[in-house]
């Protein structure tokens, strides 16, 4: 099977190919970077890689119902003034 390519496009291919293959022993060599920073840190390169984030969680609106303490308390809240 032969393939007729024009010379000019199948320079740009050889030009893309050889900027492809630079760039990835560019990346090799941060990750080998990223890994002896790691390492220096003494962290695990997983915890890394999962990014443990945490997010604190804010209250809500401050009015409204305060927070029943105990079991029933809330109903009783309630309830109490349909009673009186």
């Amino acid at each position: 099977m032969s393939v007729n390519i024009p010379s000019a496009e199948l320079k740009k291919l050889v030009k893309l190919a050889e900027r492809k293959e630079a760039l990835m022993a560019e990346i090799q060599e941060i990750d080998r970077h990223m890994l002896r920073l790691e390492r220096g840190l003494g962290t695990s390169a997983d915890a890394v890689r999962k990014g443990r984030l945490t997010f604190s969680v804010t209250s809500k609106s401050k009015g409204g119902l305060p927070r029943a303490r105990s079991r029933g308390q809330r109903k009783t809240r309630v309830v109490a003034p349909r009673k009186s």
